[in-house]
């Protein structure tokens, strides 16, 4: 019997326990794709972990169906725990919920940019910069409150509450500080707070390899940079020439077959001939795309999802998670080879750490003046808060003039008395009118979380991954894990859900069968036919690579318009089936902004896409008996952090929205007003609204 380690600690126990755990999840889930025998093998590692005494005494029977029970229990539990695997870890951390979780992060990376903003206004140029930017929208309100003042209260002494004074110009740091992180998104969030970046790579990563001399071969024959061919071996395949994927891609660099043999590649499974012909094609695809100001990206996409999708999707990134992650993953890799090479001479360390935290500083600065620049129309509004009359009593100054009476100035006044002259005083009741106007600030004075969080089951490969890098952490220890939860991943990560507050007006709408009927005026839709994709039969039906219940709230949505509107019943099925046939489902995305349109058209209805400025229009085509479809913003009327498609269905007398929320008869059972439904659509060029009707 080896000796027990008199110095491990139950917290080191625990530790080595979830490692072992996610290390044999991941040699499994990759067994099971490579194979029958393969996977009995990870079986049989798996068995020796965590689980394996309880599995050990079960199988230990020779009974066969105790046998058979003691498998169905092992897959179960095994299944359990990988699913349920970021709160196994949320709790071990100590957090009691997710909600706790949630709310902790938020807390600490409010305070994270705050700091970082704070950072940035200490520069004086940078906060000249932005004061600047708000100072000419505070001048515009301003003047707006001039104007309407002197339209409607001619002959009132004007007062303003301006809140710009008194709130933000005290508290500049922490309103900023909010605004970011109310409206930008991970990535951007990532950047402003200097962090290299949001996928979990250590800047400290080993990048070399048994091949390095091919890759620099390869460099130098096709004109590619040697850090870039380096960084994408790493993530294709971390450098073993004998790797195979799922799809046939092979070596390397990941080459298909069809792609291999266009390249000259006779062997695949060669080192220098996989590099050389992945080099050849990534130098093909440089050439490419150089003529856009995103080239590099554009080929590195194009590499994971082929050139044609790049075009597809107007010679952008495409939309599909795993290309996007991809390619923040390879320049990840990149940057660290820079910052590598960069710090490798320690007499210019000093400097060049000056010049990176200087660099990062001006990055920090032109997100923070773009963010302003962006939301500036949602930082003041005005308003009559009062409009009074009062009476006072006013000194006024006389002297006799010719035998009259005249009023003169005080200097005057005074002046004559001085002079032994004949001058008085004589007190008078005026009467005065004010008006005053409150100039307000509308940003938020504190994140507007919530709670109802819950953590993410690990039901696809990209969070599976985020919790393999994340038990990395934890074998490094507690502390570690915490750091690295505010400064590698962001919290939305690991969680879902959460309310999104008391934004709806009323709740008076029985949204308890299939059929809603509405109190709208008008000719506005009375009766409504409802489908929720989360209620059977439609939850658990596929959609792409997903379900109805998942991710089906577009082609939801739109069966609810054309089934109403038409008069025969179109199904979620149905629409699902469409999209996916029209080429309008992305994985790992969802449905795509062209649905709503194409789908419209084919049922025969007309369909009109109108933005956030074109309420008035939205209102009055509701209100002509015409649906909407809505795109949400995340963390809106859901509160998750996805986007998400609604119906508006009509207005009722008080000037209220009424919905139906494929994903929650809660809400189709309220009613909102225009401007909360204008606040949840995203800010699209395009228009978040989607006007359908009848031809």
């Amino acid at each position: 019997m080896a000796e027990e380690d008199k110095n491990s600690s139950p917290l080191d126990e625990g530790t080595e326990i979830i490692a072992h755990t996610a290390q044999t999840a991941y040699a499994t889930t990759a067994a099971v794709a490579a194979g029958g025998t393969a996977a009995g093998m990870a079986a049989g590692t798996a068995l020796a972990g965590p689980l394996g005494t309880v599995i050990g005494a079960l199988v230990s029977n020779k009974t066969v169906w105790k046998i058979l029970v003691s498998i169905f229990l092992f897959c179960f539990l095994w299944m359990f725990i990988i699913a349920n695997m970021i709160g196994i870890i949320f709790s071990y951390l100590g957090f009691a919920n997710a909600d706790s979780y949630a709310n902790e992060a938020q807390s600490t990376q409010l305070t994270n940019i705050r700091d970082r903003v704070e950072e940035v206004l200490q520069q004086e140029d940078y906060k000249k910069e932005i004061l600047k930017i708000i100072n000419k929208k505070h001048k515009a309100v301003l003047k707006e409150i001039d104007q309407d003042k002197a339209e409607k209260y001619a002959g009132h002494e004007l007062v303003v509450v301006d809140e710009y004074e008194t709130k933000l110009k005290r508290n500049l740091g922490y309103y900023l500080a909010v605004l970011m992180m109310e409206n930008e998104d991970n990535s951007t969030v990532f950047s402003f707070l200097g962090y290299a970046n949001s996928l979990g790579i250590d800047m400290s990563t080993n990048l070399s390899s048994p091949y390095d001399s091919f890759f620099y071969e390869a460099a130098q024959t096709y004109n590619v940079p040697a850090a870039l061919l380096i960084a994408m071996g790493k993530v294709e395949s971390d450098f073993n020439p004998n790797v195979v994927s799922g799809a046939g891609a092979s070596g390397i660099m990941q080459l298909m077959p069809s792609t291999a043999a266009s390249l000259g590649v006779s062997n695949v499974f060669d080192p220098r001939e996989n590099i050389m012909g992945g080099a050849k094609y990534v130098s093909q695809l440089i050439e490419q795309f150089k003529g856009y100001s995103n080239g590099l990206e554009l080929a590195i996409a194009g590499y994971n999802a082929g050139p044609g999708a790049v075009m597809k999707y107007g010679y952008q990134i495409p939309p599909y998670a795993e290309t996007q992650a991809y390619v923040k993953k390879v320049l990840g890799y990149v940057e660290i080879q820079q910052h590598q090479t960069s710090t490798s001479s320690s007499s210019a360390k000093d400097a060049q750490k000056s010049d990176a935290d200087t660099e990062k500083l001006q990055t920090s600065y032109e997100l923070l003046k773009e963010s302003v620049e962006k939301h500036l129309d949602s930082f003041f509004d005005w308003s009559v808060t009062d409009e009074r009359k009062g009476e006072a009593t006013e000194t006024i100054y006389c002297m006799e003039v010719n035998g009259k009476r005249g009023e003169i100035d005080r200097t005057t006044y005074e002046q004559i008395l001085a002079q032994g002259g004949n001058a008085w005083q004589e007190n008078r009741t005026v009467v005065s009118k004010k008006v005053e106007y409150t100039l307000a600030l509308l940003l938020n004075a504190q994140i507007t979380g919530g709670s109802g969080y819950q953590y993410k089951f690990v039901t696809n490969k990209t969070t599976f991954d985020i919790v393999i890098k994340l038990l990395e952490y934890l074998q490094k220890g507690v502390d570690a894990v915490k750091n690295a939860l505010s400064t590698i991943f962001h919290w939305t990560d690991f969680v879902t859900g959460g309310s999104s507050g008391d934004s709806f007006v009323a709740g008076n709408i029985d949204a308890s069968g299939d059929i809603i009927t509405y109190d709208t005026v008008g000719k506005g839709v009375k009766k409504v036919v409802y489908f929720n994709q989360t209620e059977e039969p439609w939850k658990g039906m596929s959609y792409g690579s997903s379900t109805i219940g998942a991710s089906g709230c577009g082609p939801t949505s739109m069966a609810i318009i054309i089934s109403t509107l038409i008069g025969q019943t179109v199904t979620p099925q149905m629409t699902c089936a469409y999209s996916i046939a029209n080429g309008e489902y992305v994985p790992g995305m969802g449905t795509s902004h062209s649905f709503p349109t194409n789908a419209a058209y084919h049922w025969g209805l007309t369909c009109e896409r109108v933005g956030k400025d074109r309420m008035n229009y939205v209102v009055q085509s509701l209100k002509e008996g015409k649906m909407v479809v809505e795109i949400c913003e995340a963390y809106t009327i859901t509160g998750s952090g996805s986007g998400h498609f609604i119906v508006l269905t009509g207005v009722t007398r008080d000037g209220y929205i009424t919905i139906a929320d494929c994903a929650s008869r809660e809400r189709t059972g309220k009613v909102y007003s225009v401007e909360t439904i204008k606040s949840y659509g995203r800010d699209l060029s395009e228009g978040a609204f989607w006007i359908v009707g009848k031809k």
